[in-house]
């Protein structure tokens, strides 16, 4: 029913029915807020995104393709902004990549994304909180540009190829820097996979 709602509210919104699109972002403001958070890691800088995303909605209506995933359309524009925010408020440089690293090396290690982890068996919603807690904590000590490169693939999908795009460097950079914060990732959470393999 949710789903049908919404593709009416959809379809009313690109004829220019403001208050269809005004239902449209109290259903998903939460979640463009929650992305945003993710990456911006500032509360109000987030809640300036949210009203970004929604702006930018509202005007590229035209482009959006009816039969489309709007949620996953939207959820698009709000990691697009939050790099391109990120970028604009850069202050400090990212640590210096290892470019020599093989795409071979890369594929050989199989560090898992970390979008797999606590997924393969089932778990107590409380354990997943727990997880969840670790995994943003491992993520807040990844330099920023691997921390976006993690975000970006991991938890919004992206393709090493989009990501490349989006972030305006070399595809081979952008596996490098998954690679190594894949890596670092395991082992901040090493102990907690060890205690989820026992129980």
């Amino acid at each position: 029913m949710q789903e049908a709602q919404e593709r009416e509210l959809v379809t009313r919104a690109m004829v220019g029915d403001r208050d269809a699109f005004g239902a449209l972002v109290d259903l998903h403001k939460r979640l463009v807020f929650s992305i945003a958070l993710k990456h911006l890691r500032n509360e109000d800088e987030a809640m300036d995104l949210v009203q970004d995303t929604f702006l930018k909605a509202w005007t590229r209506l035209d482009s959006f393709q009816p039969d489309s995933n709007f949620k996953a359309w939207l959820c698009r524009i709000a990691a697009n902004g939050s790099v391109d925010k990120l970028r604009r408020n850069k202050t400090r440089r990212a640590e210096e990549i290892d470019e020599r690293l093989g795409h071979a090396d890369i594929a050989d290690a199989r560090v898992p994304a970390i979008g797999m982890w606590g997924h393969s068996d089932p778990m107590e919603e409380s354990s997943r909180s727990a997880l969840g807690a670790r995994l943003m904590a491992a993520l807040d000590t990844l330099p920023e540009a691997h921390r976006q490169c993690v975000l970006l693939c991991d938890v919004h999908g992206y393709s090493y190829q989009e990501i490349a795009e989006e972030l305006q460097i070399p595809k081979g950079t952008v596996m490098s820097r998954l690679f190594y914060a894949r890596k670092r990732l395991q082992a901040l959470l090493e102990d907690y996979r060890q205690e989820a393999s026992r129980g």
